[in-house]
């Protein structure tokens, strides 16, 4: 930019440099003929003539020098040649002497150099003719016609010189500044264009759609993947709310109201909700959609940042699981019915012989263990539960019968379970689903705790509505990586995949199912060499 403002100046100067002589040369010729005008019938003076030539030199150099090629100091040639002609004017015996203004004010804006020349030479052009008699008469003499030459007009010169050059200053040091913020914003542009650069390439990387939105709702930035997704329904300039007539909640049914939309705009922050976008009749894509509020500096709303996750691919492959998954089970559920049978008629048999009986057995063992990873599977693969059948459930008797079923293979391990549950702590629920809650969660620490260990069973009301089971064990523990998939369907920890315990990895997943069906919620607590602790929320029964 400085570059650029340096190659104007020196491209105008040689008009800059005729434009300030203009003035001088206008006011000049107006007087020179003037004066022709009235001695018309007298021949001029010698030194009007000379200040004539003097004049026309002037103008004729401010017109023809190359002065783009020139120190900026060969400007003052021109405005002392015009203290010349004026002094040529005034030897002439012409008052003239206010004319020595034009060339002062031309060169007092030289910088300080061209100031101190403007007020010397100011001085010695006002007082030259009288000077110049004071020389041949030895006497300086001062009439009422050149007391203004000899006092006034030098002090106007000195005061005209000195006040053009301080504005002068003041002007460029103004103009200096200007320059500098100007070269500042200049680099702030440039700036916050790369950032802007870099940030749309950022976006439009991601295979998540973003849009920005001010605070009236209207998109200002949407990247690639939320264009593509769009289709032309959402574009820089589109109102959010707009968009509600196409947007469904997570059951796929219930359309988005504009009052919701404008809420996300307001900027209520939204945490991975599942959307449903209709881009045709017979067109939808399912999105995870997340929303925060951008701040603008004085605290206010300045608009909201929405992510949309297309998850349509993954809803589609967990649905098709869950229809596989059911299936299978149905299918599997009827030939091990007649295993089943079967095994219980060869077992009553009473000529069998023991050895084959005890054959039987275990086949019949591993039987039910096939059928309770079926029926695994089967709960695993349905959703909710039915609140209409639900009754009062004593759960601390669940944990009594639970504890008293398992407690023999406990202590076939040395394992001592240690049940704490003074209150009845009663819930509202499914007896059968929250008996195979307690069963899970009980078996899992009978099963992954070392021989020799201790369980322990907890039962109380830590709040009003709330029922609390806590089941601990001091086993190996888990380690923090494993626990954020622990609650996963089909996930086994690596600590155990590949031990001789056996299971589905179903046991935790269809235990938090059938918790939060309940109103409840399941956590669990663990870290290597320090055990496990689960606990379980479930609202008590208000009615009890």
């Amino acid at each position: 930019m400085a570059h650029s403002r340096a190659a104007d100046e020196t491209a105008t100067r040689p008009f800059a440099v005729l434009g300030r002589q203009l003035p001088f040369a206008l006011v000049f010729t107006v007087l020179v003929v003037s004066l022709t005008v009235l001695r018309r019938e007298e021949v001029l003076p010698d030194a009007l003539l000379v200040a004539i030539g003097i004049g026309f030199a002037a103008l004729v150099l401010a017109a023809v020098l190359p002065w783009h090629t020139l120190p900026r100091w060969a400007e003052g040639v021109v405005p002392l040649l015009d203290m010349a002609a004026v002094v040529g004017v005034m030897s002439a015996g012409i008052h003239a002497a206010v004319l020595i203004v034009l060339p002062v004010l031309w060169l007092a804006r030289m910088g300080r150099p061209g100031a101190v020349v403007a007020v010397v030479a100011g001085i010695l052009a006002s007082t030259s003719v009288d000077l110049l008699a004071a020389v041949r008469t030895g006497v300086l003499e001062v009439t009422a016609v050149n007391a203004a030459r000899i006092f006034i007009l030098p002090t106007v010169v000195v005061a005209v010189a000195v006040s053009l050059h301080l504005a002068e200053r003041r002007s460029a040091s103004r103009l200096a500044l200007i320059a500098g913020q100007g070269v500042l914003v200049e680099e702030l542009l440039e700036q916050a264009t790369l950032e802007g650069a870099r940030l749309e390439g950022v976006l439009n990387t991601i295979d998540t759609a973003v849009a920005v939105l001010d605070r009236e709702g209207r998109v200002v930035i949407a990247n690639r993947a939320l264009r593509r997704a769009a289709g032309g329904h959402l574009t820089v300039g589109t109102p959010l709310p707009d968009l509600a007539p196409h947007l469904y909640a997570e059951d796929g049914v219930t359309p988005l109201s504009r009052e919701r939309l404008a809420e996300v705009v307001r900027g209520e922050t939204v945490a991975r909700r599942v959307v449903w976008w209709e881009h045709g009749p017979d067109h939808r894509s399912a999105y995870r959609v997340s929303a925060a509020r951008l701040p603008s500096p004085a605290g206010t709303v300045g608009g909201a940042v929405v992510a949309l996750h297309d998850i349509t691919d993954e809803l589609n492959a967990l649905a098709q699981r869950e229809d596989f998954v059911s299936s299978v089970s149905h299918e599997l559920r009827t030939p091990l019915t007649s295993i089943t049978g079967y095994l219980d008629l060869a077992l009553d048999d009473p000529d069998l012989p023991a050895h084959t009986g005890s054959y039987l057995t275990v086949a019949q063992r591993n039987a039910a263990r096939l059928g309770m990873i079926i029926d695994n599977l089967l709960t695993a693969a349905r959703t909710g539960a039915d609140a209409g059948g639900w009754e009062p459930v004593d759960l601390g008797e669940v944990v009594a019968d639970v504890v008293e079923s398992i407690r023999p293979p406990a202590e076939d391990r040395g394992l001592t379970i240690g049940v704490d549950a003074p209150g009845r702590g009663v819930v509202r629920g499914d007896a059968g689903r929250l008996t195979q809650v307690v069963s899970n969660v009980v078996s899992n620490a009978v099963k992954y705790t070392d021989p020799g260990g201790r369980i322990d069973v907890a039962l109380d009301e830590p709040e009003t509505g709330r029922v609390r089971l806590v089941v601990s064990d001091d086993g190996p523990g888990i380690s923090e990586e494993a626990q954020d998939r622990l609650f996963t369907r089909f996930y086994r920890a690596p600590e155990v995949r590949n031990s001789a315990v056996q299971g589905t990895g179903l046991g935790l997943h269809i235990s938090r199912q059938i918790v939060q069906a309940h109103g409840g919620t399941i956590t669990l607590q663990s870290a290597p060499g320090r055990g496990t602790r689960v606990e379980i929320l479930l609202p008590a029964w208000e009615d009890a």
